[in-house]
């Protein structure tokens, strides 16, 4: 499916990327998100049932997603990759929030108005459900690279859940407890396994019949993660669409930050780190990114503006649809010649 792609360490493969090939790629993905709110508008999924899915997903089928990927892969053994991967993965958040931050005052936004919410949301690129079949499809369908991506976005949640709220609330303090969730368990448990030996035990051939029927069964909840998640997205989107007045000011700054700026830098450190290939395919999808939700429920819950973060999220997605194909397509000869 993909073009004549260059050879690199490990049989993975990397190269120039059709714009046709990459929006083949994607649509599906917005697909998956109109489903979501189309479920939610015709009351298929209610809001107890969104809370209940919500919760099923990070608390159950990302997690089994995470560990199906990461017990057993060598790339995840590699302190360099560690270092790296949850490096950038904060540093990266922390580069974005300061450009949102100062396009904020470009476009004078005052503190109780959307600055701190529009730091956060124009901050943080999509690091979950829309980027793994998006990277998978970089890749060829080799799905060790994510078990480097669940590394990376280690640092993000790190990022969002002490530096993000930091800047929502004005408070030097984060909410470092928010750390202990099942996506970030996952992710340390997975490392520590395949590092010690102990993901031998879920393997399915050298754990014998337990590893096959328990590798199996993470292997079938994991396939469901980002199918579901991204149906949520669209619910979520639902909910908060129509409730706040939309400003084109917020719309155009989000869309300099997020698709134009950020995507630069983050493929100006693909290129020029000493990382590893995968890490550099990982940066690659990220760096053409929409804007994440997830900045929106810190702002719901640590008295920011969620409105503001919706219409960042919103016009981002839209105008992603376009940008995603060129960055990836252009970011792949960029990188890797």
């Amino acid at each position: 499916m993909i073009a004549k792609l260059a050879e690199c360490p490990r049989g993975r493969q990397t190269g120039r990327v059709s714009f046709s090939l990459v929006l083949q790629a994607i649509l599906p993905i917005y697909l998956l998100v109109a489903v979501g709110l189309a479920l939610r508008a015709s009351k298929v999924v209610t809001v107890e049932m969104e809370k209940g899915m919500f919760k099923l997903v990070i608390h159950c089928l990302y997690p089994c997603l995470i560990l199906d990927k990461t017990l057993g892969n060598d790339l995840v053994r590699q302190g360099g990759v560690l270092a790296w991967g949850i490096g950038l993965g904060f540093g990266i958040i922390v580069v974005g929030m300061l450009v949102s931050y100062l396009a904020s005052l470009v476009i004078g936004l005052q503190p109780g108005s959307g600055r701190r919410t529009f730091t956060l949301a124009g901050g943080v690129q999509n690091y979950g459900y829309t980027a793994i079949p998006i990277l998978l499809f970089v890749v060829a369908g080799d799905d060790k690279v994510l078990g480097v991506l669940f590394i990376h976005s280690l640092g993000v949640e790190i990022a969002i859940w002490v530096v993000g709220i930091m800047v929502v609330t004005g408070s030097i303090f984060g909410n470092p407890k928010l750390l202990i969730n099942g996506p970030i368990v996952a992710v340390i448990l997975g490392v520590t396994l395949s590092s010690t030996g102990g993901w031998t035990l879920f393997d399915p051939v050298q754990g014998g019949i337990f590893g096959s029927v328990v590798r199996q069964t993470m292997n079938w909840l994991g396939a469901c993660a980002f199918p579901i998640g991204l149906m949520l997205i669209g619910a979520t989107m639902y909910d908060l669409i129509g409730k706040e007045r939309l400003s084109p000011k917020i719309g155009i700054a989000s869309l300099v930050v997020r698709l134009g700026v950020m995507p630069l830098i983050i493929l100006c450190a693909a290129k020029f780190l000493p990382i590893i290939p995968e890490l550099k395919q990982v940066l690659l999808v990220q760096s053409a990114m929409p804007a994440a939700v997830s900045p929106i429920f810190v702002a719901r819950h640590y008295g920011g503006s969620p409105g503001v973060g919706v219409q960042v999220v919103l016009a981002t997605s839209l105008f992603g649809l376009f940008t995603m194909p060129l960055w990836i397509s252009w970011g792949s000869w960029f990188i890797f010649g």
